[in-house]
């Protein structure tokens, strides 16, 4: 019986730096502890992969390659590959990584961050049948109005293009750039993703007491 290719994943990930990560929360909580709070919530979404993945961690700064690595070596499956995020806005950034993952031809690549712990398991599979049946995009809208995934088949730099970046439409201006391309793009369920005490709050008790 013929299975399904892995899918690639790009997991964009900054270092874990005191002050440097989730200050948005850390105006609430404390640089230390929101840096703390940020190391459970990638070690909750690295359990939620699929366990046949082709994963790629793309680290901010690009000087932060052994350090994430040790951070996050031992979580990590066999095979995963590291890469340095490009200059840029977070747009231009995604361009770069999904332009590498999809060089060699077309693949189900996948995009997600670390901010939303609570994305099923089964997420992947659901976005790659809509890839399969014809979608060029999926898109997991969060919450806030961003995204927590984006998943295309070939290179659609348009969707990353002239994005309000870090605002609540995201995830519309995203939307409003397939259209205009006559892109289709298929959706997933809303998730939360966390950014502030009341996100933290929202999801810290589904997370369980693993140690980050």
């Amino acid at each position: 019986m013929n299975r399904e290719p892995a899918p690639v994943i790009l997991l964009f990930v900054k270092a874990p730096r005191e002050g440097r990560v989730k200050t948005r929360l850390a105006a609430s909580v404390g640089p230390l502890e929101a840096l703390r709070i940020y190391r459970l919530l990638v070690a909750a979404v690295l359990t939620r992969l699929p366990a046949r993945c082709r994963l790629e961690v793309w680290f901010d700064p690009p000087d932060a390659e052994r350090e994430v690595r040790e951070w996050l070596g031992v979580r990590v499956p066999a095979g995963t590959t590291w890469h340095a995020q490009t200059k840029g806005d977070l747009g231009e950034r995604l361009t770069a990584a999904f332009g590498e993952a999809l060089r060699p031809g077309p693949a189900e690549v996948f995009a997600i961050g670390g901010d939303c712990p609570l994305i099923p398991p089964g997420a992947f599979a659901t976005a790659a049948r809509k890839l399969r049946r014809g979608e060029d995009a999926v898109l997991g809208p969060s919450a806030d109005g961003g995204y927590y995934l984006i998943g295309m088949r070939r290179p659609l730099p348009a969707l990353f293009d002239r994005i309000d970046w870090g605002g609540d439409r995201v995830c519309r201006q995203t939307l409003e750039r397939a259209a205009a391309q006559g892109l289709r793009v298929g959706l997933l369920p809303e998730l939360r993703d966390v950014d502030t005490l009341e996100d933290w709050h929202a999801v810290r008790d589904q997370l369980g007491s693993s140690d980050a």
